[in-house]
C-alpha cells in the first residue's frame, strides 16, 4: 500500500511538472490576417515590417508550397521542435506559404498564411530585410 500511494505521488508530480512545461512552451505562430486584410485593401508597396510589429525582428523569410529545403534549414533557430514541425506540415500544401520572421538567425514568429488571403510565392527572394519593401496587388505579393 505504501508503495503504491508513492508511486502515486511519484507519477501525479512528473504529470503536473509535464502540464506546466507544455503550457510555457514559446510556440510562435501569429496570426496576420487582419493585418493582411488592411494591407491588401490599399493595393500599394509596403516595408515589410508592416507585416508585424509585435516583437523586434530583422528578416523575413518566405516558405512556398513544397519548399522542404528552406523549411528544414539547420541554420535557422527554431527553439522548440513543435515549430519546425508545424512549419514543415505546411510545406505539404499548395495554398499555404509560411513567413518567419528572424532577429539574427532565432525564430521570433512565423505565420501560415493561405495563398487566397495573399499569396507569397510570386516573391523572387526567400529572404527580405525588415526594411526591404514589397507590392501588394490583388492578393498577391511582388518585388519592388
Amino acid at each position: 500500500m505504501k508503495k503504491k500511494t508513492i508511486l502515486l505521488i511519484f507519477f501525479s508530480i512528473v504529470l503536473i511538472g509535464a502540464i506546466i512545461w507544455c503550457v510555457n512552451t514559446p510556440y510562435r505562430e501569429v496570426n496576420l490576417n487582419d493585418t493582411l486584410e488592411t494591407i491588401q485593401k490599399n493595393d500599394t508597396c509596403i516595408t515589410v515590417h508592416d507585416l508585424y510589429k509585435d516583437k523586434d525582428w530583422d528578416k523575413m523569410v518566405i516558405i512556398k508550397p513544397y519548399d522542404k529545403r528552406t523549411a528544414s534549414d539547420e541554420k535557422i533557430d527554431m527553439g522548440y521542435t513543435g515549430d519546425r514541425e508545424a512549419i514543415l506540415d505546411n510545406t505539404l500544401f499548395d495554398s499555404i506559404c509560411t513567413i518567419l520572421f528572424l532577429k539574427g538567425n532565432q525564430l521570433v514568429a512565423f505565420s501560415s498564411v493561405y495563398r487566397n488571403v495573399i499569396d507569397f510565392s510570386p516573391l523572387n527572394k526567400k529572404a527580405y530585410k525588415s526594411s526591404d519593401k514589397i507590392c501588394i496587388i490583388n492578393k498577391v505579393a511582388t518585388d519592388c
